[in-house]
């Protein structure tokens, strides 16, 4: 009788012992739950200070996108805006109303939209592009601004140039005039007019050098060869086509006022340097987009010293020159976006580089007439 008693004793003992187990990892499992819940809260709290991070985050870039003076434009892969500032909505819409489109994929660099330009650039994001779209309007009508008061001052300084060289020269014959007036002796009166001619004639040989340079028509743009060119050149400035060597790519085009006309001053220099014993060399050849000439004659060179004010008006070194050739030629040359320098100051036979842009042949046809 006593095993059955002890075997209930046995079980009572251990439903305590499972039922103490089973406290004690009750109470483990609230411990657990109660942190568990605490770091829950924390990482709220966290993931709540995150957003509202955020949230200013994108408000402040809203604001500064808003503010930019640049559009700023996101858009997905297939298209369509994720973002797009105030700028960028102006703009856009500005050149909708002209019927250009700036967002079309197609569009990149400066597009003109009535009198309108924006410069448009891209940059790819991992899942689209971002279109930056600015605004050069302004920039373009400041730049043509600063062009044309550099225009004026440089027309300013020629005029008070020619104003100069011109009242010398006048002043003699004004001088001559009155002499002759008063004159009663005839080989007295032919010299006092001799000396009003000479005047006089230098005052028509600066009047001729700008006018030779005077274009009226901008609008109607011609085009013609280096070879060509050349030729006009050399019968402009008396120097024989035998005395003249071409050589490289003459049948590259420029434009053709400035392509006839700055050769004819370099060659006329170097035949009023050599005199008849002028030869000139004369290579041609595309650089980068432009039409490069190099021009060298065997004359005397130009000096060192006068070499860094050869581009300024009314400096010669001839006592019959203006010295407007070379500065008309290096001012109409900057209008076409080109240049001429000296490349050998100080050295017998001055070498030229002229620089101007290409254009497209259209006077083969004319040419071959």
């Amino acid at each position: 009788m006593g095993k059955p008693e002890q075997a209930v004793s046995l079980t009572q003992v251990e439903l305590r012992d499972g039922f103490d187990a089973f406290v004690d990892a009750a109470g483990k499992l609230q411990d657990s739950y109660e942190e568990l819940r605490a770091r829950a809260d924390a990482v709220d709290l966290e993931l709540q200070a995150t957003n509202r991070r955020l949230e200013r985050a994108l408000a402040e870039r809203d604001v500064i996108f808003s503010a930019l003076p640049l559009g700023v434009v996101a858009r997905r892969q297939d298209g369509s805006v994720n973002f797009r500032n105030d700028e960028a909505l102006r703009l856009c819409d500005e050149a909708q109303e002209h019927g250009v489109d700036l967002l079309a994929s197609a569009t990149v660099g400066d597009v003109a939209f009535g009198e309108g330009v924006a410069r448009i650039r891209r940059a790819d994001l991992p899942e689209g592009e971002l279109v930056l779209i600015e605004d050069r309007s302004r920039i373009q009508e400041l730049e043509r601004e600063v062009h044309r008061l550099d225009r004026l001052a440089g027309l300013s300084e020629l005029a008070l140039g020619i104003a100069h060289e011109i009242k010398n020269p006048l002043n003699g014959a004004m001088g001559f005039a009155s002499l002759l007036e008063r004159s009663t002796e005839m080989d007295t009166a032919r010299r006092h007019a001799l000396r009003i001619r000479e005047g006089l004639t230098s005052v028509d040989d600066i009047v001729k050098s700008l006018l030779a340079f005077a274009q009226t028509d901008r609008g109607s743009v011609a085009a013609t060869t280096v070879a060509a060119a050349a030729a006009d050149a050399a019968a402009a400035a008396g120097l024989p086509q035998a005395r003249l060597q071409c050589s490289g790519e003459l049948q590259l085009c420029a434009e053709a006022g400035a392509l006839q006309r700055v050769p004819a001053v370099l060659l006329r220099n170097a035949v009023e340097a050599a005199g008849e014993a002028a030869e000139v060399q004369l290579t041609a050849r595309p650089l980068a987009g432009d039409l490069e000439l190099l021009v060298e004659d065997n004359g005397p060179g130009i000096d060192a010293e006068l070499a860094g004010r050869v581009f300024a008006p009314f400096v010669s070194s001839k006592s019959s020159g203006t010295g407007l050739g070379l500065p008309l030629a290096a001012r109409v040359l900057s209008f076409l976006g080109g240049d001429v320098a000296l490349l050998n100051p100080g050295e017998a036979g001055a070498r030229f580089r002229v620089r101007m842009p290409l254009m497209e042949s259209k006077v083969a046809a004319t040419e071959e007439v």
